[in-house]
């Protein structure tokens, strides 16, 4: 019972004692001295134990010291190192609480007894004890851990220290490492050896940035390479410190407040270090290198006020500028501008102050770019400082201007003058700044900015006193210009541009002089010398404006002066194109003024195209009758107007578009008789052409189309029209001009062979029809001398056409031969008719060769039509006198003794023409050829039979 009531004890002292850490607390040091630049956040252990509520009631401390005593004295060895173990906890506990009561006001006397007896001392002798009595046990680490503590919280800081290096050589992995290297190194600092503790605080930096003791060990380490004149890199810790204090990410309030007081001097470490290396140009480097950060204006503000206080003025203005310079539109850029500004005054720099607010009102000033994108809250609380600014350095200028005559004075006066038009909203506060800016520029001799300024006070506002004057400083500026250009023009040179644009320019200022200030006594004068310019800069519209304003002023007018005026709105409502009004004007000029021939003429020729452009607006819209009537009002109107043969051939145009074709006719050969070498003139024969073709006059048109194939280049195309030519005067029934064409089309366009031969067949066909046999018979010969020579040129039709012409030619050898009777003396006759069937039968013969079918059966029927004419003609041959009846029957004998045979060859052959219709080929001639047949031999051939003959192919 009694060894478990001593565990119960024990377990609930664990609870309360257990797994004790040193924590943090504040021990802010006095403010030092710049030279010591020692760090002014230290850091002291505290002691964080968290007791959980217990179910054991409240025990005794003096009974629990004297069970852990009676336990040291037993025979296990674990129980008893565990019992010195936890009493050595219990009187460390026990001591740090004296302390706090002491430090309370509570006396020694008036604690209990186990507290007042409690030191650190009895503790580091306890844990002393367990570590020689049971060496290398699995919480050694944490007894020596607690040992050093002890020693450390005794004044014994040497013997805490070998004790925590003792630590680190022999438990490097132990859970207290961290914060035994983190006493290491703040027990280094303190003894000045930085080295040493830069090494203590690096080994908790390289744990990780998530343990507790991370941001303190960043701190220090960063102050121990600060302290070795390591100053770069005691920066690469007092930046990453700064941006993880500053994220404030799960810090309570507290901790807030001792974060605060880290920063603050981690500002102060970082701006010590930049100042021991190259000051704000070390800063700039730094920031160039690693990027722009959130807390860059504080650590260059940091460093000026370093320099301040040590009254080190311009290189704390040196250190604004920069920042200036590197973030021009950061938004506390301006409020380095200003502090530059401070400095200089406070410093006693006057002759840097001005510098300064003149860069101030130029780089964040209301015209800077900075101001333009500044949000609206930054633009007034900067509006202030602008305004006092601004009247400070544009009074100044002004008055250095006025003293010195100074010309660069003026011009910098009136740049600042500038400032306040942006700057104020008012028309009435702007209008006074408004007119010293353009007297400064007037006085600068800066004319065309004086101008512009003058230009807004005389005509935007409305209720300056000064603004007729300004209005009319405008003209003696333009003067002024006009003065100085002729002033600097070349000898012999009394014009140029820079000039013209001066008088234009002065010419619309008069203009609105007299708009604006109609009663000032300058009005009328301005208003007439601009009217007469006005054209010569090409302001029509209101030069056309000035001109009738001319005519409408009351009082006295010379008829110069009037006639001037006309003629500006005549020659004005041209240009415009503003036709109809146009032709008005003019027909006034015309009727109203006197004007000199040539000039009369010009003004004919411009009326004349006014109602030319009528027409055509009418044209576009498609209003085609009206378009047409409108250039016919103007051939009527002037007749003699070079424009005549467009509006003549438009007209024409338009009526073929009308399909108006016989007034279409009349127009395009009324031009073609009076404008036929004239440019338009071109293209006017196909126009002819279609509407010849239209009214059917294919005559005409042949004649059309002949003189446009003579005018065309492509041979190829020149041959087609030729075609074209002779096909229409076919249609117009015109004989002798078809031949023409078609003999024109053969011998001058040298025709493909096929087109060639059909050519010669036209040719043939048309001579056969006026009765012209010899030359129907040439180009019957010439076909059949081109089939020969065409070799493999030839086709089915040309073989036709050939054998038709050889045919067509051997039909006047039948004829003739046929012609010839047989008289007496019989012999002589026979011999001639006898020499005609030859030379039929020779032409006849050599049909064949063509091999078609049409003309070899007609030749064929021929040859045999030849031999029974001859037959029968000896038959019917006259007999010779004188014979007796027995003579003249003998005669007979002997004669159908020759004719018989003759007709066997007939029918020979015509039987050999009917026998093609076993071929399949039945003509009219094989027809012939039966017929024939059937009167010579009837009992043969003239029988009444059903022949369905075949009428496919006819070549043989």
């Amino acid at each position: 019972m009694i060894v478990r009531n001593l565990v119960l004890i024990i377990a609930c002292i664990l609870l309360l004692s257990s797994c004790a850490m040193l924590g943090l607390s504040d021990a802010g040091g006095a403010k030092i001295p710049l030279e010591d630049m020692a760090p002014r956040v230290s850091f002291i252990g505290e002691q964080k134990v968290v007791v959980p509520k217990s179910s054991i009631d409240s025990v005794d401390a003096d009974q629990v010291i004297n069970a852990y005593l009676r336990l040291m004295q037993s025979p296990h060895a674990e129980v008893k190192r565990q019992a010195t173990r936890r009493l050595a906890d219990l009187t460390m506990r026990l001591a740090e609480e004296k302390n706090a009561l002491l430090a309370d006001g509570r006396t020694v006397e008036s604690l209990p007894s186990a507290i007042g007896d409690a030191s650190y001392q009895k503790a580091a002798d306890l844990y002393q004890q367990v570590i020689d009595d049971f060496p290398k046990q699995a919480d050694d680490a944490s007894i020596r851990y607690q040992l050093s503590r002890a020693l450390a919280l005794e004044g014994r800081t040497e013997e805490s220290l070998q004790q925590l290096d003792r630590l680190t050589e022999v438990h490097e992995s132990s859970p207290e490492m961290l914060e035994v290297q983190f006493r290491r190194g703040e027990a280094y600092f303190l003894r000045k050896d930085f080295s040493r503790a830069a090494e203590a605080y690096q080994q908790v930096l390289e744990a990780g940035d998530s343990n507790d003791f991370y941001n303190k060990a960043l701190y220090k380490h960063g102050w121990s390479l600060f302290k070795l004149v390591d100053y770069e890199r005691a920066l690469d810790d007092f930046f990453p410190l700064l941006e993880r204090l500053e994220s404030d990410a799960g810090m309570t309030d507290d901790l807030k407040v001792v974060a605060n007081e880290l920063v603050k001097d981690t500002y102060r470490a970082i701006s010590l270090s930049f100042y021991h290396l190259s000051g704000a140009e070390s800063v700039e480097n730094y920031f160039a290198s690693q990027g722009h950060k959130p807390y860059e204006p504080d650590v260059y503000d940091n460093l000026a006020q370093l320099y301040l206080s040590q009254e080190r003025f311009q290189d704390a203005a040196a250190t604004y500028l920069t920042f200036v310079k590197t973030n021009p539109m950061h938004q506390k850029a301006a409020n380095f501008q200003l502090k530059v500004v401070d400095t200089y005054i406070d410093g006693g720099f006057p002759s840097l102050v001005l510098p300064a607010k003149e860069q101030f009102l130029t780089q964040f000033g209301v015209k800077s770019d900075y101001y333009k994108e500044a949000p609206e809250t930054l633009k007034q609380s900067l509006q202030q400082d602008i305004v006092k600014n601004l009247e400070e350095v544009s009074s100044h200028y002004h008055a250095t201007a006025q003293s010195e005559k100074n010309k660069q004075s003026y011009m910098v006066a009136a740049e600042w003058y500038s400032h306040f038009l942006v700057l104020l909203k008012d028309d009435n506060q702007k209008a006074p700044y408004h007119f010293l800016m353009a007297e400064a520029l007037f006085d600068a001799k800066e004319y065309l900015q004086a101008i512009k300024a003058f230009d807004v006070i005389a005509y935007q506002y409305q209720e300056y006193s000064k603004k007729e004057q300004a209005a009319y400083n405008i003209l003696l500026a333009y003067q002024a210009l006009e003065q100085q250009e002729k002033a600097n023009l070349p000898k012999g040179q009394s014009e140029s541009p820079q000039l013209k644009q001066y008088r234009e320019a002065s010419i619309n200022y008069s203009l609105l002089f007299a708009e604006y200030f109609p009663n000032s006594v300058q009005a009328s004068s301005l208003l007439l010398r601009a009217t007469e310019q006005l054209l010569a800069y090409d302001r029509i519209p209101e030069a056309i404006s000035s001109a009738e304003k001319l005519l409408s002023l009351p009082g006295l007018k010379e008829n110069k002066e009037i006639d001037r005026a006309k003629i500006i709105i005549a020659n004005g409502l041209f240009d415009l194109q503003q036709y109809v009004d146009a032709e008005k004007a003019i027909t006034r000029v015309l009727n109203e003024v006197a004007l000199p021939n040539n000039q009369r003429e010009s003004f004919k020729e411009r009326r004349a195209q006014t109602i030319y452009k009528q027409a055509e607006a009418y044209k576009q819209q498609e209003n085609w009758p009206l378009a047409i009537a409108e250039y016919q009002r103007m051939i009527v109107v002037e007749p003699n107007a070079s424009i005549r043969p467009n509006a003549e051939i438009d007209v024409a145009t338009l009526m073929m578009n009308l399909q108006q074709w016989q007034n279409a006719k009349l127009a395009l050969e009324g031009f073609r008789g009076r404008f036929s070498s004239h440019p338009l003139a071109e293209g006017l024969d196909e126009k002819l052409a279609l509407v010849y073709e239209k009214l059917e006059n294919w005559s005409d048109a042949a004649d059309a189309y002949q003189r446009i194939g003579s005018r065309e280049q492509d041979p190829q195309k020149a041959r087609e029209i030729q075609w074209y030519v002779a096909d229409l005067y076919l249609k117009a029934n015109n004989i002798d001009s078809a031949i023409e064409a078609f003999k024109a089309y053969y011998w001058n366009h040298q025709p493909p062979f096929l087109q060639a031969i059909e050519a010669q067949a036209k040719l043939i066909d048309l001579y056969q029809q006026i009765g012209d046999q010899s030359k129907s018979n040439f180009w019957r010969n010439k076909i059949i001398s081109d089939y020969r020579s065409g070799g493999n040129k030839n086709t089915d039709r040309t073989r036709f056409l050939a054998a038709r012409s050889a045919f067509e030619l051997a039909e006047p050898l039948y004829q003739s031969f046929q012609s010839i009777s047989l008289t007496l003396p019989l012999q002589r006759s026979l011999k001639q008719k006898r020499q005609a069937m030859d030379k039929a039968l020779k032409a006849y013969g050599a049909i064949g060769q063509f091999k078609v079918a049409e003309y070899t059966t007609a030749s064929t029927h021929r040859v045999g039509q030849l031999y029974l004419n001859l037959a029968r003609a000896i038959l019917k041959s006259e007999r010779p006198g004188g014979m007796s009846e027995d003579e003249l029957e003998e005669y007979q004998f002997l004669i159908e003794d020759q004719a018989y045979p003759i007709e066997e060859k007939a029918i020979e052959i015509f039987s050999s023409n009917s026998d093609r219709v076993l071929n399949n080929i039945y003509t009219d001639w094989v027809k012939r050829s039966f017929e024939a047949l059937a009167a010579l031999q009837p009992a043969r051939y003239n029988k009444q039979e059903a022949i369905e003959p075949w009428f496919g192919g006819q070549s043989l």
